[in-house]
């Protein structure tokens, strides 16, 4: 009985489909399966046939070229390479570093930001932070606004403004008078500046024989990124690691002046029994022991609030972010306002006058960076927006806005702008000469200083 073999192998160049009977070609003919078979196709009898008489073609591998590897561009290079090509491949993107690849920002000599150079001759002028008052900046951190543009520059630069010398007037006069009669806040549109003005009162306070606290980033503080855990006795919410951090913080920065402030009275907090200490002896304890810090920072506000030696400065950046509910959840899955929060609580007190020190300031800046922590109840007590009859407003948020006083931003002055562009022509920001692209960019941005920058740097 003649049968058909349908199992076959592909084989390329073969044009035709070899029967092995003819019974079985006419089968083909007469059913569609020949139509299915796109390929060219060959019995698998045939197959075997050819390889058991030795005439099947053997089949030769083509020796591929050996590729080169090329080396990429953040790649390092073998030892036999020079130290110099490995320095250049191994080099961030910053610019600061590859000669070959970056154009270096040139060397511009500045003058330091001492505080005698907050006067009216000096508006319109670029200062350079003090050399000894980075190091303090570096542990508090830069505003995320101000740090990628001090990237590009050797140093980090400001422009003194009229705001400017406004602002540290009212600091010196709060080195002799309470801090409820000077707690500012910052205000005014997105990239007018406001981080750049808190960041030179900071500067100032740290020129100076005072107590800094600056806090540049408030977001992290309700962003729900630390952990955090429920004081039963009191319905609250601790942050310990974040607490211990901004501790520590205040210890390195602080440190030559917390240990001439002795500790008034004993203290005891959980199994700590804490007498005849400094306040820098306080810190300590609570950097040692995060479940006790919070109870640490509050009575070591309390102790530096009471010395009539040292002023102090509270500077808290994106402070509306106080004043809204955190991304933290109750036990209840319900969000938490930041007042619920141990570690903002015990800020607010002080920007609302419950708290504060004998000698200085409490000053805030605005931030409309982050949508979600704008803050309308702390708009409508600084005046900035009306109240809406339909929308509810916090009671217990508004409570910590009484007695905030507005301290509004405005653009560059035609001066300020002027000084403005002729540093960022040294530095080699522009591509064109200033007097062509000054007019231009000034009425573009309508004078405001993070719209001036990007024209002048990426032509916008």
């Amino acid at each position: 009985m003649l049968s058909l073999h349908l199992y076959t192998k592909i084989i390329p160049g073969v044009n035709s489909i070899i029967p092995r009977t003819s019974i079985g070609q006419s089968f083909l003919n007469r059913h569609p399966i020949q139509n299915a078979i796109q390929s060219p196709l060959i019995s698998s009898s045939l197959i075997i046939q050819q390889k058991r008489t030795g005439t099947a073609k053997p089949k030769y591998k083509t020796p591929k070229e050996k590729q080169v590897k090329t080396l990429g561009f953040k790649q390092k290079k073998t030892k036999k390479d020079s130290s110099r090509d490995v320095e250049i491949a191994s080099t961030s993107s910053s610019g600061r570093g590859g000669e070959e690849f970056y154009k270096p920002a040139p060397d511009v000599i500045l003058n330091d930001m001492f505080p005698e150079v907050f006067t009216n001759e000096n508006v319109g002028k670029i200062y350079q932070i003090p050399k000894e008052v980075i190091p303090k900046f570096k542990v508090f951190k830069f505003p995320m606004s101000l740090s990628k543009e001090f990237e590009l520059f050797h140093n980090s630069s400001l422009v003194v403004r009229q705001s400017s010398v406004e602002l540290i007037k009212l600091l010196e006069e709060a080195s002799t008078l309470p801090s409820t009669k000077n707690r500012h806040i910052i205000s005014g549109p997105l990239g007018i500046g406001k981080s750049a003005l808190l960041m030179q009162a900071v500067n100032y306070a740290m020129c100076k024989p005072w107590i800094v606290i600056y806090i540049p980033h408030a977001v992290q503080y309700v962003n729900s990124t630390s952990p955090y855990m429920k004081v039963e006795s009191t319905g609250e919410f601790i942050q310990p690691t974040l607490t211990m951090s901004l501790l520590q913080q205040i210890k390195l920065v602080n440190e030559p002046y917390l240990r001439n402030i002795n500790l008034r009275r004993g203290h005891q907090i959980h199994r700590h029994v804490i007498k005849d200490k400094n306040t820098s002896q306080l810190l300590e304890i609570g950097i040692n022991d995060p479940h006790s810090a919070q109870e640490v920072f509050e009575i070591f506000l309390e102790e530096i609030g009471n010395n009539q030696e040292y002023p102090v400065l509270l500077a808290v950046d994106e402070i509306n972010a106080f004043y809204t509910d955190s991304k933290y959840f109750d036990v209840d899955d319900t969000l938490l306002e930041a007042n619920r929060l141990s570690l903002p609580r015990t800020i607010l007190e002080y920007f609302s006058g419950k708290k504060d020190f004998t000698y200085g300031a409490v000053i805030g800046a605005l931030s409309q960076t982050f949508k979600p922590f704008i803050s309308k109840p702390l708009e409508i007590a600084l005046g900035l927006t009306e109240a809406s009859p339909w929308k509810t407003v916090s009671r217990t948020i508004l409570q910590y806005t009484t007695g905030l006083q507005n301290f509004d931003v405005k653009g560059y002055s035609k001066d300020e702008a002027k000084a403005v562009i002729d540093y960022y022509y040294d530095m080699s920001i522009l591509p064109q000469p200033k007097e062509q692209l000054f007019v231009k960019h000034f009425l573009a941005t309508n004078g405001n200083p993070r719209k001036f920058y990007l024209a002048c740097w990426k032509g916008l």
